[in-house]
């Protein structure tokens, strides 16, 4: 799967790995999780460089992140969410790394070539690979487009005024983990998003251990290795692993902060978007309780 970054590395290209890495996984994530919308794997450099180039144009950036997150909550009324994740990966890693526009244009460039193979992967490889996604009815996606939306932008204002290490993980996470319930209750259904939230922060923790280029690549293959194998297991376990593969496979280097100090500063952010979030889930499954809202198992796209 990541011959080309591969391939790249050996060529001694390294600043284009990271990308090539990240558009080949994100459109594998598509083809497989949104089959119906896998040639939207192509709009993922275009995403990463509108992000990128307006990085300091708050105004700009937040409405971009805003309505990709809402359109990955709607999408959610056909199993679609899971897969259409990939593209506000790609915008929020952009939105953190701020570019002039002919570097931009090089780093997407790559992007899409990453893209371009993973999506034919998934289009042919891994053409049966069509994993089945929980689908929420039509009364309910809105609301959960809605919450996804605003737990995203309350994600995004604390990683940027935070002051840790690669902060797009915490937005990304939080979409990753806030996925439609299935629980009878909305207690469970919190809880359950509260410990992927929790598990999550604890791999990207980890993978800050590894310092060198080396080891995180050789961390990033048992991950991903990981991260398939749950996502064919089970869907929630899957979104565990979403941000600290997507970190390892960045090539941002680890955090050079006090563990401790680190820890303090990511739980600083951490700890308010977790509340805001619960808030958001347990009001919205409270009012959609499980039999109105979703039915687990459907073919993304199905009607």
């Amino acid at each position: 799967m990541l011959a080309p970054a591969a391939v790249a590395w050996l060529a001694g290209m390294g600043e284009a790995v990271p990308f090539l890495a990240l558009g080949t996984v994100l459109a594998v994530q598509l083809g497989m999780l949104a089959r119906p919308a896998a040639a939207f794997a192509l709009l993922l450099p275009f995403l990463y460089l509108a992000a990128a180039v307006t990085a300091h144009a708050t105004d700009a950036v937040v409405a971009l992140v805003a309505a990709i997150a809402a359109a990955v909550g709607a999408s959610a009324s056909l199993g679609l969410q899971r897969g259409l994740s990939a593209l506000l990966a790609a915008a929020l890693l952009g939105s953190f790394n701020p570019a002039e526009t002919a570097q931009a244009l090089a780093e997407s460039g790559w992007l899409l070539a990453g893209a371009a193979y993973g999506w034919t992967v998934a289009s042919t490889w891994l053409r049966g690979a069509n994993l089945p996604m929980p689908r929420l009815d039509g009364q309910s996606a809105p609301g959960y487009a809605l919450l996804l939306a605003c737990v995203t932008l309350c994600a995004w204002f604390a990683a940027r005024v935070g002051s840790f290490a690669h902060p797009w993980w915490l937005p990304l996470a939080m979409v990753a983990v806030s996925e439609p319930s299935e629980e009878p209750g909305a207690a469970r259904a919190v809880l359950r998003m509260l410990l992927a939230a929790i598990a999550t922060m604890v791999l990207v923790f980890v993978t800050d251990v590894f310092e060198t280029p080396a080891s995180r690549a050789v961390l990033a293959l048992p991950m991903l290795a990981a991260a398939v194998a749950a996502t064919v297991r089970s869907h929630h376990l899957a979104a565990v692993f979403m941000a600290p593969l997507l970190l390892l496979l960045s090539g941002q280097p680890a955090s050079r902060e006090p563990p401790l100090d680190y820890l303090l500063d990511s739980l600083a952010a951490f700890v308010p978007v977790l509340i805001v979030a619960s808030v958001g889930h347990w009001v919205l499954w409270t009012l959609r309780p499980a039999s109105a809202r979703v039915e687990a198992g459907a073919e993304p796209g199905s009607a």
